[in-house]
């Protein structure tokens, strides 16, 4: 109740009506009060009160509500919304067993029904009930749908720093390899340094709060296209997209000026920290892999070098 029109039940109330040559039909979903009219055709409406109409009195049972005459019915009055329908004809619509609407063709005249013409409105009923199921199981396959989405969202995603996970940064790197034909992408490979000695001195709730701040830092650094994922331990990589050499030098010493801009505070002590990061532009015929391993190639040469500074990989030959 309450949802907007749908095509699939239009088509059920405009089949009704070109199949019976009346000017009106329509599919009501009855609640324990209201009627909510789901599909019209030939008059406006939306929502009734269950009492002021034959539906109320077509699903109390499984049989064709026929009413030749309205005028002779003592059921009418003049707060039934179809006060002006001299003839009507209801059958119920059900929807795992129980009867839960109705439909209904109408006509400002007296009309009969044959019996042939009481089979096709059961039969239209039938189908009616049938798209009410469709339609719960769309909106259930939605759900479900929606749900995986976010099941899978959270297979690529690390749950302590809420950056993408090894998985996920590395299938985004491959993608962004495979179309960058003529954008370089460039790669930084990021370790916090002596994070070892943070966990030994201060305990690993220390060196996660270190992480998730470190995390925040390198999402604060980086560019707003580009991505950053946690590869492993203190190890991050981050992927910069269509950009040259200078420009992800400068992005480098960003996120590295990031990372060390303050101390991070932790249970009474304050622990500085910086990082080392190795940096490796695109050339053919680099791919993820070989872009990723000379990233990493110089993030050792910076820690060798000293730690807390970029090293640019040469050029692939």
């Amino acid at each position: 109740m309450g949802t907007p029109a749908e095509e699939r039940f239009d088509r059920v109330t405009r089949l009704a009506r070109r199949m019976f040559g009346l000017p009106t039909a329509c599919i009501d979903i009855v609640g324990e009060k209201l009627v909510w009219l789901k599909s019209v055709q030939g008059f406006d409406g939306l929502e009734r009160m269950r009492k002021d109409t034959y539906c109320h009195y077509t699903i109390q049972d499984d049989g064709v509500c026929l009413i030749r005459d309205t005028r002779l019915d003592p059921r009418v009055h003049t707060g039934d919304p179809y006060w002006d329908w001299i003839f009507y004809a209801g059958a119920p619509l059900h929807f795992e067993g129980e009867r839960v609407g109705v439909l209904c063709v109408g006509d400002d005249k007296p009309r009969d029904f044959t019996p042939e013409q009481v089979e096709s409105l059961i039969d239209l009923a039938a189908l009616a009930g049938q798209e009410l199921q469709v339609a719960a199981l769309s909106e259930a396959q939605l759900a479900l749908a929606r749900a995986n989405e976010e099941l899978e969202m959270k297979t690529r995603i690390d749950v302590l720093t809420h950056l993408w996970n090894r998985r996920a940064i590395l299938e985004l790197a491959t993608i962004e390899m495979t179309r960058a034909d003529h954008a370089p992408v460039a790669i930084l490979m990021i370790d916090i340094d002596h994070f070892k000695s943070i966990n030994d001195r201060l305990g690993h709730p220390a060196g996660d709060r270190v992480l998730r701040v470190v995390a925040e830092r390198l999402r604060a650094g980086i560019r707003p296209m580009d991505a950053v994922g946690r590869f492993g331990g203190e190890e991050f990589l981050a992927i910069l997209s269509g950009i040259d050499g200078v420009e992800a030098l400068n992005v480098a010493e960003r996120v590295r000026r990031q990372v060390a801009r303050s101390t991070i505070a932790f249970d009474g002590h304050r622990i500085p920290v910086t990082c080392s990061i190795g940096l490796a532009l695109s050339a053919r015929p680099d791919d993820a892999e070989s872009l990723i391993r000379r990233a990493d190639q110089a993030l050792y040469r910076a820690k060798r070098a000293g730690r807390n500074r970029v090293a640019i990989a040469p050029r692939a030959r």
